[in-house]
C-alpha cells in the first residue's frame, strides 16, 4: 500500500513533521512482520510505503496470497497512526501547538488545502452501490472510484493538511469495520476517543456519520455512555443519542412493556424477532404469530430452538377475532396502501379485545437526516407519515385511551420512529 499526500504549503513537511534532510528524507518503522517507509518525494509531496515480509494484514494465516497487507484498511489506519498521530488532536489544542524550529503554531502555517491517495484500497461491503460511496454523502472531500472487483482507489481533500489525513483515516476506520473480509480489532477507549476527536475536528459533520460510528464501531453500553456527552455536544446538544440502532430501538421499547400474565398476537410477525426477545426476557404465556407471508416452517424451527410450546403460526387471519390480550402492530401499516391501512387497524379495533396494543411507523420528517428528500425509507412502503401526521390518523381511530412516544434517537426534536401505545376501553 501507498499513501500518497499532497499539498502546495510551504510548511508542508513542517506540519507533518518529517524533515527532508535528514536520512534522504527516509523514515523507516516496523509494522507488525513489515516495514513501512515514508518518503518526502519534495517539499509538497509525501509518500509512506508498506512492504510486508509475512501475512501482516491476513485474516486467513492458511492464505497464500498476501493481497490483504496491500490494500487493507486496517493497514491505512495502522500507517497513519505510524506517521501522523500527533495531528490527531483536538483541532483546539493542536492549534495553539508551535512547532519550535518555526516559532508558529500549526494554525498559523497549516492554512492550505491538501489531499491524500491511496491508489489501491479494498472495500467488501454494500457501502459503495450505485456509482456512490455512503460516506462521500455526508462528508465532503472522499472520492473513491472503482478499479477491478472490491478495489477502489481513494482520495480524500481537506482545507488544511490535517483535515485531509483525517478523512482518509475515518474512511478506513468505517471500511474495516464494515468490511466482510476483515480482521478483528479489539475497541478500546483510547481508540473511539481518538476517532471521535477526529469527528469534532472537521466542521459539519452530519447526524448520520455519527450514527454510523456508533452502531458499527461502539462495543458495549457501557462505553457509549461514557462518550455520548462529547458526541452530542458536537450538535450542542440538539441530538439526543441512543445505543441501540432503530430496529433494535423498536424492538427494546415493545419488548420491555410486554408481560407474561397476558398472550400476545404478532401482526405481522416476519422472522419472529419480537418473539426471540421476549423469550429471552422469560416470556411463558401464547404467543400468536400472523403473517400474510407464510413464515410457517420458520415457526417450528424457533419453537425447536427455544425448545418451547408456546409458539402458535396463524395461518388464517379469521383466526383471530376475538383474541384476548396484546397485539404488536410493529412496522406493519406502511406496507400498506393508507386506505387499507386504516381498515386493517379498524378490523383490529372491531375484531379483538386487546389490552395494549403498539404500533410503531417510520417518521417521514426524519428522512433528512439520511439524506432523503422524496423518497420513502424503504422500497416496499406505500406511505410514510410524519408524526403529526401519525397522530391524527390515531386519534381518528383511537380517540382514548392512549400514549404516543418517539423511539430512537432525537434530532431536533425529532424521532425516527412514531410510535402509540392504545389501551382497550
Amino acid at each position: 500500500m501507498i499513501l500518497i499526500l499532497k499539498s502546495d504549503n510551504q510548511y508542508f513537511l513542517d506540519v507533518l513533521y518529517k524533515n527532508p534532510n535528514t536520512d534522504n528524507g527516509l523514515y523507516l518503522k516496523e509494522l507488525k512482520d513489515g516495514v513501512v517507509i515514508g518518503n518526502a518525494v519534495s517539499s509538497n509531496e509525501y509518500h509512506c510505503v508498506f512492504f510486508d515480509s509475512k501475512h501482516s494484514f491476513m485474516p486467513e494465516d492458511g492464505s497464500q496470497i498476501d493481497f490483504q497487507s496491500h490494500c487493507s484498511p486496517l493497514l491505512a489506519l495502522n500507517m497513519g497512526t505510524e506517521f501522523f498521530n500527533h495531528l490527531y488532536k483536538e483541532k483546539e489544542i493542536l492549534a495553539s501547538t508551535e512547532i519550535s524550529w518555526l516559532g508558529k503554531t500549526y494554525d498559523e502555517i497549516d492554512t492550505h488545502p491538501a489531499t491524500v491517495e491511496i491508489p489501491t484500497f479494498f472495500i467488501d461491503s454494500g457501502w459503495f452501490k450505485n456509482d456512490s460511496y455512503l460516506l462521500s454523502k455526508y462528508i465532503d472531500g472522499i472520492t473513491l472510484t472503482p478499479k477491478i472487483g472490491n478495489n477502489y482507489s481513494l482520495k480524500t481533500e481537506g482545507s488544511t493538511i490535517r483535515e485531509a489525513i483525517q478523512k482518509v483515516s475515518i474512511v478506513a476506520m468505517f471500511s474495516h469495520f464494515t468490511n466482510r473480509y476483515a480482521i478483528y480489532t479489539y475497541i478500546d477507549d483510547s481508540f473511539i476517543q481518538k476517532y471521535i476527536t477526529m469527528f469534532c475536528n472537521i466542521s459539519g459533520v452530519p447526524y448520520f456519520a455519527f450514527y454510523l460510528f456508533i452502531k458499527r464501531v461502539m462495543r458495549s453500553p457501557v462505553q457509549f455512555e461514557k462518550f455520548k456527552p462529547q458526541l452530542e455536544a458536537y450538535f450542542n446538544n440538539t441530538i439526543q443519542f441512543v445505543f441501540t440502532d432503530t430496529h433494535q430501538s423498536r424492538k427494546q421499547f415493545i419488548c420491555e412493556r410486554i408481560h407474561s400474565d397476558e398472550p400476545v398476537l404478532d401482526f405481522g410477525c416476519g422472522e419472529l424477532q419480537y418473539y426471540k426477545s421476549v423469550m429471552k426476557k422469560g416470556f411463558s404465556n401464547e404467543y400468536f404469530a400472523y403473517d400474510e407471508v407464510d413464515f410457517s416452517s420458520e415457526v417450528l424451527k424457533i419453537a425447536e430452538q427455544f425448545k418451547a410450546d408456546n409458539l402458535n403460526w396463524v395461518a388464517n387471519k379469521q383466526e383471530i377475532i376475538g383474541f384476548e390480550g396484546q397485539i404488536i402492530l410493529s412496522e406493519v401499516i406502511e406496507h400498506n396502501p393508507l386506505v387499507e391501512a386504516k381498515e386493517l387497524m379498524i378490523w383490529l379495533r372491531d375484531n379483538t379485545n386487546f389490552s395494549k396494543l403498539y404500533i410503531t411507523t417510520p417518521d417521514k420528517d426524519f428522512n433528512t437526516n439520511y439524506e432523503m428528500i422524496n423518497e420513502f425509507r424503504h422500497d416496499d412502503h406505500d406511505f410514510e407519515l410524519s408524526n403529526s401526521e401519525f397522530v391524527t390518523l390515531i386519534n381518528e381511530i383511537f380517540p382514548n385511551n392512549k400514549d404516543f412516544f418517539g423511539i430512537g434517537d432525537c434530532v431536533n426534536g425529532v424521532y425516527p420512529t412514531s410510535a402509540v401505545i392504545i389501551y382497550n376501553k
